[in-house]
């Protein structure tokens, strides 16, 4: 189990600050329009910086999809492609696959 969470960490550890960032867009974003900072009458700004959110949830999406497809291949594990997909549509349920396909591959060692 050990083995396993030292390998997760770093999935864990981006999620979580994902999440935190995620969490303080959505109380500063408000605070930020109300004093005027985020002008609605600039569109161009103002799209981009409330697409802001999104393009951070792409970059961490496809940065968790390379670190998977990383230790797939480091510890030479199947299913490379599906893990990928999944973990570009759900982050949280590549990581998933990628412990379930890690501990069964521990689990056939141990018992051959």
């Amino acid at each position: 189990m050990n083995r396993l969470l030292k390998i997760l960490n770093k999935y864990i550890i981006i999620l979580i600050l994902w999440s935190i960032i995620g969490i303080v867009w959505i109380y500063i974003q408000p605070i930020l329009m109300r004093k005027g900072i985020f002008s609605s009458s600039d569109f161009e700004s103002y799209s981009f910086i409330n697409s802001l959110p999104t393009y951070l949830d792409y970059l961490i999406r496809l940065v968790i999809v390379f670190l998977i497809a990383i230790d797939l291949k480091k510890y030479k594990l199947n299913h490379v492609v599906l893990t990928c997909v999944a973990t570009l549509i759900y982050p949280l349920f590549g990581i998933v696959i990628l412990s379930l396909l890690l501990m069964e591959k521990w689990n056939n060692k141990a018992g051959a």
